[in-house]
């Protein structure tokens, strides 16, 4: 480029001079004619001070002088300052946000936009293409977004990068991919109802009533869960609850209700298989689905014989995610068991039965 800005120079500061030598052609035979003959004999013939040749000066507007910076031939453009922006569509299942803007303006992939929520926090949306007047953000860490919001350019200049949507851009509460928690419970259910409960011994048979009473007891839990935002996931967990101690019986039947305390000093720990299915909005998700139990009972008797077995139970619940990384949890649980006992008088057939109860829980999800 510039040895041809050098030779438009060259080509304009001579074509005067070449055009006036043409136009001269009798000044050029005698200078030639001069310049054939010998030194001796020119005559001595002294030089005006002013020559009768105008001077040439290179035409400033037609080329740059050397010194001077060359100008880029391309425009850049810029975004126009009185610009309004608002939120028009929100695609969670793709991390997407449409924004409309009140004139079209350049695209710059990469530039950051930030949108105000109702709690005063700022979240940041992407410029990943434009379409008119209609934005295409990618929406890494917005997950309070309602359509009408408005939107401002970030003060923080772009970086001229197209930035990809992917998983690790996410906060931990938005990540798609399955996920795994420990958590920490206390369940109300102290009551374990055993309805058509078969009696049989020496004096006679029939079917009763029964109720357990028992302590109430924390948990321990360990989960693996996938949920999506406005979408139906899935929440699997391992459950245990320590010993609760049996304090008393309620038996009701056909001639009354006969009521006592335990004196070989039951105690029941459970061990709970879950399966949930869940959907979850923007924070909030409700889980509900089938457990199964697998209960251990151990007592201080010689004379009567116990036995325990799992069965079917149900959970709904309501999660909170109050952070990253911090869930809350209540739920009403219940839990299946089967349960049968004997001694030198008779045997009791308690079929299936339901320890069933609130509780809370607070979650820790890696």
């Amino acid at each position: 480029m510039r040895k041809v800005l050098s030779f438009v120079v060259a080509f304009l500061v001579l074509s005067p001079l070449m055009a006036q030598e043409a136009a001269s052609p009798l000044e050029v035979g005698q200078e030639e004619i001069q310049s054939s003959l010998p030194e001796a004999t020119a005559p001595a013939a002294s030089v005006p001070a002013t020559s009768s040749v105008p001077s040439v000066n290179s035409p400033p507007a037609l080329a740059p002088s050397a010194s001077a910076p060359v100008q880029s031939a391309v425009a850049t453009s810029q975004t126009p300052t009185n610009v309004s922006y608002k939120v028009k569509q929100i695609i969670r299942s793709h991390n997407v946000v449409i924004v409309e803007a009140s004139q079209p303006i350049p695209l710059e992939k990469g530039k950051l936009y930030l949108v105000t929520l109702k709690d005063g926090t700022q979240c940041s949306l992407s410029l990943a293409d434009i379409e008119s007047n209609l934005l295409t953000m990618e929406s890494a860490d917005c997950t309070g977004l309602v359509v009408g919001m408005p939107v401002e350019p970030a003060l923080l200049k772009a970086s001229g990068k197209t930035v990809e949507s992917t998983d690790i851009l996410l906060p931990e509460a938005d990540k798609t991919g399955p996920r795994v928690s420990v958590s920490l419970y206390y369940s109300t259910a102290t009551q374990a109802r055993f309805e058509d409960t078969y009696v049989s011994t020496t004096s006679g048979s029939g079917y009763v009533d029964t109720t357990y009473t028992m302590d109430s007891s924390a948990g321990l839990g360990v989960s693996y869960s996938k949920l999506n935002l406005q979408s139906w996931g899935f929440v699997g967990s391992i459950l245990w609850e320590p010993k609760r101690k049996i304090k008393s019986l309620e038996v009701e039947g056909p001639g009354g209700t006969v009521s006592g305390d335990l004196i070989d000093s039951p105690e029941l720990t459970l061990l709970i298989f879950e399966g949930n299915i869940a959907y979850r909005w923007e924070n909030i998700y409700i889980p509900f689905g089938l457990n199964y139990s697998a209960p251990f009972l151990s007592y201080n008797s010689s004379t009567t014989w116990w036995s325990v077995s799992g069965a079917l139970g149900a959970y709904v619940g309501l999660g909170m995610i109050m952070s990253p990384n911090f869930t809350l949890e209540l739920f009403i649980r219940s839990v299946g068991l089967e349960m049968t006992a004997a001694d030198s008088t008779g045997t009791i057939d308690f079929k299936r039965g339901s320890l069933a109860g609130f509780g809370a829980g607070w979650k820790y999800t890696f």
